[in-house]
């Protein structure tokens, strides 16, 4: 009966594990982003130092992998987090800055400062999502 009465139940009420997951992948994404500047910046100084490119060229081909396992941990968190999310506002930011992040990821030549953004507005808004619940769960 308490499993019955938990599954039941489980989809109306919050829990900030989506809201953790979320802010714990955009984190993680704008680590990733950060990182790549950097690396770009080690193969030059290698390079011009050295006379030849370690890597090719460039970063090897399965690190914009990653891009895509961010955007879809992203896309999960989101969803889940939205579901429940404390006001409308928290919902469409929520989905306005994963869309953002989505298009940085497919345009990430011409738009990658847009993943900057994106990912600073996920985490605010998961943080904003969390501390409205637990204001509300105080209030009661």
């Amino acid at each position: 009966m308490y499993i019955c009465n938990s599954v039941a139940f489980m989809g109306s009420r919050y829990t900030s594990r989506a809201d953790r997951l979320g802010i714990m992948s955009a984190v993680i994404c704008t680590i990733h982003c950060l990182v790549v500047p950097v690396l770009f910046l080690l193969k030059y100084w290698w390079t011009s130092s050295m006379g030849t490119a370690p890597w090719g060229g460039g970063l090897p081909s399965w690190w914009e992998s990653f891009d895509y396992l961010f955007l879809i941990i992203g896309f999960i968190a989101v969803y889940h987090a939205s579901s429940h999310a404390a006001g409308r506002y928290i919902k469409v930011s929520l989905w306005l800055f994963w869309s953002c992040l989505g298009v940085a990821v497919v345009f990430e030549h011409t738009l990658h400062w847009m993943a900057y953004i994106a990912s600073a507005g996920l985490i605010f808004t998961h943080f904003i999502n969390i501390r409205k619940h637990q204001k509300r769960i105080a209030q009661l």
